[in-house]
């Protein structure tokens, strides 16, 4: 239907350069309101989710109603964990508690919060190989380690701890020696974490009873199978109040909790709808008054013949026109605005490539649609009446 047709789309849309400058910019800007407001989702699910990928374990048990890792998502007996550890199959083992905790920043002596994670330094706990290689040091008392894109500027304190200095700062009241750094990056949540020995924590936090922890991680024997070790842990348990997943199946539970729960996420999807819904206006606007304008020649296509999906194409022309010249620059913007972003929340704000694939049938079906809706005036005219 197209070949060897005379661009008339094109030609139609550049006659007037203030018009399509116009245009593409209104398709511009919705495609980045879309970016940005998926963006800003994905990297809250990100950075909630950033902390369980950092555990070496299969299977974890959290409270039955846990929404995450997270201080608040609940306790439970450490015999549950004990239980769930004499399932044939299981190899290891480990207790990790969790809790928020005052500290003086080095930056400026103000009292902030920090996630703090107490974990045992027999065993293997995290599955990042620097962070691993530091958990021995914490056996001595009041040492810890501390997250390098935790929320502020603490350039001057981490350089000293590369340089080998053991600077000092107040834990809940504590002083507390920094002995290492490594890198999970703040979140919605949290400015920034810290992990200590299983006996620092309980001694920064002397209201916590050493049988009550946050969340357990088992390690499977090669080659059982997760899901069913997982029930066959929970079965050994015996109780309602804890769970046991594997973790990627906890990574989902966080994500669709969140998704599902979290006043956040539907902000961010309508702020998308609302992208989508501005850009259709600004291009049936543009279309409607494109077509109003060429109404006579598309009455003299009518009379000599030609059928209303010619006219449609002429159209849907425009559309995809108007769809690459205001995808590209806003794609191109996006980018740099995400490594803004990211850089000044302290968090990893990523452009993912099935985004970018999504955002542009999007952008392909915002266009078509208004060009669809442009369309109904060229079906209504009658030549008789326009001439």
């Amino acid at each position: 239907m197209l070949r060897g047709r005379t661009p008339l789309g094109w030609l139609q849309l550049t006659q007037s350069k203030s018009r399509f400058i116009v245009a593409s910019s209104g398709v511009g800007f919705a495609v980045l309101l879309v970016f940005m407001q998926l963006g800003f989702m994905n990297m809250l699910f990100d950075a909630t989710t950033v902390v369980h990928e950092q555990f070496a374990t299969d299977l974890v048990i959290m409270s039955a109603d846990a929404e995450g890792i997270v201080p608040d998502s609940g306790s439970f007996s450490r015999r549950r964990l004990v239980q769930a550890a004499g399932v044939p199959g299981i190899s290891d083992w480990a207790e990790i508690y969790i809790g928020t905790m005052s500290w003086t920043k080095p930056s400026d002596g103000t009292v902030g919060q920090i996630v703090v994670f107490g974990v045992p330094t027999d065993v293997r706990v995290f599955a990042n190989p620097k962070i691993d290689a530091q958990i021995p040091s914490l056996r001595t008392a009041g040492t810890f380690l501390i997250d390098e894109g935790t929320r502020g500027d603490f350039t001057a304190f981490f350089a000293r701890i590369a340089a080998g200095e053991e600077p000092q700062v107040k834990f809940a009241g504590e002083t507390m020696t920094a002995i290492g750094t490594f890198n999970i990056g703040a979140s919605f949540g949290a400015e920034g974490y810290a992990i200590v020995s299983r006996e620092t924590f309980l001694q920064l936090d002397p209201s916590r009873h050493p049988g009550v922890i946050n969340m357990g991680l088992l390690t499977v024997e090669p080659g059982r199978n997760l899901n069913a070790m997982a029930d066959a842990a929970t079965k050994a348990i015996g109780a309602t109040e804890v769970k046991v997943w594997t973790m990627p199946d906890f990574i989902e539970v966080t994500r669709n909790f969140i998704r599902t729960n979290s006043p956040i996420s539907t902000i961010f999807t309508f702020g998308v709808l609302v992208g989508l819904f501005v850009g259709a206006v600004i291009v049936v606007q543009i279309l409607t008054s494109d077509v109003q304008d060429h109404l006579s020649e598309y009455a003299t296509f009518k009379a000599m013949g030609f059928r209303n999906r010619y006219l449609l194409a002429i159209v849907y022309e425009q559309s995809a026109i108007l769809t690459v010249f205001g995808f590209v620059p806003a794609l191109l913007l996006s980018f740099l605005l995400y490594r803004l972003v990211g850089a000044a929340v302290a968090m990893d704000m990523i452009m993912t490539w099935s985004r970018v694939f999504w955002v542009f049938l999007l952008t392909v079906a915002m266009c078509v649609t208004a060009g669809t809706i442009a369309m109904r005036r060229i079906y209504s005219a009658d030549p008789a009446e326009v001439f």
